[in-house]
């Protein structure tokens, strides 16, 4: 009797060990089919996003141009995935959180192509970009009073002489479109424009949903310039088809300019081929207004600004310039006996030089030369009868004065400057927008929406293994 009551035991526990080994067994089955079904799907990335920008992600209207869930769980069932009951528990989209899928793949991307090392000693120029923020920021607020002095002087320009009379003269440069003086000659303003409700960065967006935090990368200041620098390899600026002379391309390839950084190619340049939306396009990065000229116009006076400031700071240290003004000055002020002006008189001449030659430095940038970040007097442009000649149907100042100077940055230098001053998010959206736009213009995929495009998804599956005995468990797949 007790023999037999161990066999049974014996024959019972061996029965539920093959019960729960077969269960197992079928268990692994279902995930493996699964897993296959959505690594299937996920293979069906987007192939010119990929192929031009080196970004992966499912396009999930499946060229339809209307996003839709049920298009993934048709593809999990087609793709082997069937008699399971699917729920998407999370999904994230290239645009979701200001589009921070999008930076993370970026920064990746442009870490595996070209490592750290190179982009570890713009690092440490990340410190001076600051520091020179922070100067503008400075001197726009104590040098308000001194910008009001400047005003009140170029108020009574009636009682100067309208001739070589400095004052009056800037205060018509700076009542001109700033885009119209630093032109250069004999090149053509873009007057190619976009709808800015139709970008993706302004109108109603499919939205993912769930939090990716535990798999999510963070920003840090690598990641921020690895990202601008993605945007200089990929996108088109100002100076590339200026200094082209009409921004055409060339056998298929895009005219750069000899200001490309010596640490990074110049980059998958046939992202570029063809005509686009904007010509100036990481100028639209960086401002985001519907016209080329007005985002020019933006950039370059921001540019303004940061070039006069230090322009304005070298000028009051130099004596033979200090002292020319001071003349112009004097026999400005002594013309119309008022000789007690002449030292506020001197001042506002020195802040109408450095303004001069700071759209002599934009000039020089946007025509494809470089300028120093601080000057001497050797870099200097504009002498005093050069500034009365700016701005004016017989103009005879250089646009392209101190073009080949060794030293200093080029336009792009500075561009890179201010776009790693900008928001995360903000970068990222309008580079999607240029992204989208692209794709469709250039590569004729005029189904592609950016809001359309899944990074990372979650399933939750639910499955009737055999006697009613249910199975639910979750599959992730993300690209990053």
């Amino acid at each position: 009797m007790y023999l037999s009551l161990v066999f049974i035991l014996l024959i019972s526990f061996a029965g539920a060990m093959l019960e729960s080994a077969s269960l197992q067994n079928v268990k692994n089955y279902r995930r493996a089919d699964m897993t296959r079904a959505v690594e299937s799907i996920f293979a069906e990335y987007q192939k010119e996003l990929w192929e031009v920008y080196g970004i992966f992600a499912l396009e999930g209207s499946y060229e339809t141009g209307s996003y839709s869930e049920e298009l993934l769980k048709e593809r999990l069932a087609y793709y082997g995935a069937s008699g399971m009951d699917q729920e998407i528990t999370r999904i994230q989209l290239l645009t979701d959180q200001g589009a921070s899928a999008f930076y993370e793949q970026v920064t990746a991307y442009m870490e595996n192509k070209y490592g750290l090392d190179k982009v570890k000693k713009l690092v440490g120029q990340t410190d001076t970009w600051k520091a020179g923020e922070e100067a503008l920021q400075n001197y726009e607020r104590d040098g308000a009073k001194t910008e009001q002095e400047l005003q009140e002087l170029l108020s009574q320009k009636e009682e100067f002489p309208e001739e070589e009379n400095p004052l009056s003269h800037v205060a018509k440069l700076k009542s001109m479109p700033l885009v119209d003086l630093i032109m250069p000659k004999g090149r053509v303003m873009s007057k190619k424009s976009i709808t800015l409700s139709e970008m993706v960065s302004h109108r109603k967006r499919n939205q993912g949903y769930g939090d990716f935090s535990d798999v999510a990368g963070s920003g840090s200041t690598i990641s921020k310039l690895l990202f601008g620098e993605y945007v200089l390899e990929h996108f088109k600026m100002a100076s590339d088809s200026l200094q082209s002379g009409n921004g055409n391309y060339n056998s298929g390839e895009f005219v750069s300019g000899n200001s490309a950084n010596e640490d990074f190619s110049d980059g998958n340049r046939g992202d570029m081929a063809g005509e686009g939306s904007l010509d100036y396009e990481l100028e639209y990065i960086l401002e985001g207004h519907a016209s080329d000229r007005e985002n020019l116009e933006t950039v370059a006076s921001k540019l303004l600004m940061v070039r006069f400031v230090p322009d304005y700071a070298y000028i009051q240290t130099d004596p033979e310039k200090k002292a020319e003004a001071e003349a112009a000055a004097l026999t400005l002020c002594t013309v119309i006996g008022l000789p007690e002006l002449a030292e506020g008189a001197a001042q506002g001449i020195l802040l109408a030089w450095a303004y001069g030659e700071a759209i002599m430095d934009i000039r020089t940038l946007i025509s494809g030369g470089k300028v120093p970040l601080v000057k001497n007097a050797e870099d200097w442009k504009l002498s005093l009868s050069g500034l009365m000649q700016l701005g004016g149907a017989g103009e005879n100042v250089a646009a392209d004065n101190g073009k080949d100077m060794e030293s200093g940055l080029a336009y792009r230098e500075y561009l890179r400057m201010l776009l790693f001053l900008k928001f995360q998010d903000e970068v990222g959206m309008r580079t999607l927008d240029m992204v989208e736009q692209n794709l469709k213009i250039r590569y004729g995929q005029t189904f592609f929406r950016a809001d359309a495009c899944i990074s990372r998804v979650e399933f939750h599956s639910t499955c009737n293994l055999r006697r009613g005995i249910m199975y639910d468990f979750p599959t992730y797949f993300g690209y990053n």
